[in-house]
């Protein structure tokens, strides 16, 4: 063919796989809206529909916001659209968590509304590659406050870490005596969780190995080092023995408060003056786990930095605002209560795990997509978290000081970060 006609022809092809991309999601952001709105209207009674607009952020389930218009006039709803991967058990363990604490008076926990029937979910069944599949949807108490962050923007403010610590502790009285009735998350908790990622690591190895990208290459050149911290991780097991093991949130990080003049907790056990009404969601990551864990989660997502000359660091002054917050509000209860020695001994090696267990979300999702992603996203976040895997293997020293911030007068950092780097 001649050159000149092969480059005209290129040029419409590349034209005609450009609107028909184009047309594709626009039909599909058409489908979705339009299935969204359908969902609360049938199957709702919540009055009539009059906007659907999608929510973006999240990485597993499709989130919208519905606005109704009722004789009381227009609400808006959170309405989530779970991912193909969730189960029915889970939808329902989450599901009742979220009853369980808002029916104790933890206000803050987006409600879940009942559908006609009295369920909290209803299903639809899509068309996927020929196939029929189940799709489970869920209307959520719309919460009021500011996102103000995200998981990899969390530059909170001195408040807003004691302001989080505070919250999760009350989370924590309030879901701990939560009965799951053979419901739960398909995830192990996080000690065989360490064992498994080793295999599965081990797998993803393969994959990279076979492919030639940046995340590839760094993968492989770490994976002996993250091995090593897996094997260290599950060797904590028998120094857990006793300690709390309780519902937790599994995926508490700023992006999943709402924030009202740096307060991110409305449910006290007395009076306070000051406090901002705001709200906890995303409910769906939780399960059964050791207490620690939630606690050593916590500090890796609110207490690391992502950008900046300490990029890949732990703000250690910041989780020592965060972990005596957690004991002071914990000690106002008497299950699960506050932190014991032991539990704070044991902290420096699962905030290392819990950094793994975030970890395998960022390897996970890469070699596991069923589309193409953006490699130099996932490098940022494998990076991200592979130098916090180091940062945190070199500072348990210092990470063991936080056992001292119970007793460390409140507003007042126990170790100073910045003196720690010299």
């Amino acid at each position: 063919m001649d050159p000149t006609r092969a480059n005209e022809l290129f040029d419409v092809a590349e034209r005609l796989a450009a609107e028909a991309k184009k047309l594709r999601d626009e039909l599909e952001y058409e489908f979705i809206t339009s299935q969204l709105a359908a969902v609360v209207a049938e199957d709702y009674d919540l009055g009539e529909v009059v906007g659907v607009e999608q929510i973006f952020g999240g990485y597993v389930n499709l989130s919208f916001a519905v606005r109704t218009r009722a004789d009381a006039g227009e609400q808006r709803y959170f309405v989530r659209n779970y991912s193909r991967s969730i189960t029915e058990r889970e939808i329902r363990f989450e599901h009742a968590l979220v009853n369980h604490i808002n029916g104790k008076g933890f206000h803050l926990a987006a409600r879940v509304f009942p559908n006609k029937a009295g369920g909290t979910f209803v299903t639809r069944e899509d068309l996927r590659d020929g196939e029929r599949e189940t799709r489970y949807f869920a209307v959520y108490e719309m919460l009021e406050g500011l996102d103000k962050y995200t998981w990899v923007k969390n530059r909170c403010t001195d408040r807003e870490f004691e302001s989080g610590g505070r919250v999760l502790a009350q989370f924590h009285y309030l879901a701990h005596d939560f009965d799951p009735q053979g419901l739960g998350r398909q995830q192990p908790p996080i000690m065989q969780m360490l064992r498994d990622l080793r295999t599965a690591f081990a797998g993803y190895a393969e994959q990279a190995r076979a492919g030639d990208s940046v995340v590839d290459k760094y993968y492989l050149e770490w994976l002996p080092a993250i091995d090593r911290a897996l094997a260290r991780g599950a060797d904590q097991e028998p120094e857990l023995q006793g300690m709390p093991y309780i519902p937790v949130h599994c995926d508490y990080h700023p992006g999943n408060l709402k924030w009202i003049d740096e307060e991110a907790t409305a449910f006290r056990p007395v009076e306070t003056s000051g406090s901002s009404c705001c709200g906890l969601f995303d409910f769906d990551w939780s399960k059964l786990d050791y207490r620690i864990f939630d606690v050593a989660e916590g500090i890796v997502y609110f207490c690391s930095s992502w950008e900046g000359h300490d990029s890949g660091e732990l703000w250690l002054d910041k989780a020592a605002i965060f972990v005596r917050a957690y004991q002071d509000e914990a000690a106002r209860f008497d299950t699960p209560g506050p932190m014991s020695q032991a539990e704070l001994a044991a902290l420096p090696r699962m905030i290392a795990n819990a950094n793994l267990y975030v970890l395998n979300w960022d390897v996970s999702a890469y070699y596991e997509a069923d589309e193409e992603l953006n490699d130099d996203e996932y490098l940022m976040y494998l990076k991200h978290q592979v130098m916090l895997m180091e940062f945190i293997e070199a500072h348990l020293e210092e990470l063991s000081h936080l056992a001292s911030a119970q007793a460390a007068p409140a507003g007042q950092p126990v170790l100073d970060h910045d003196q720690e780097r010299g």
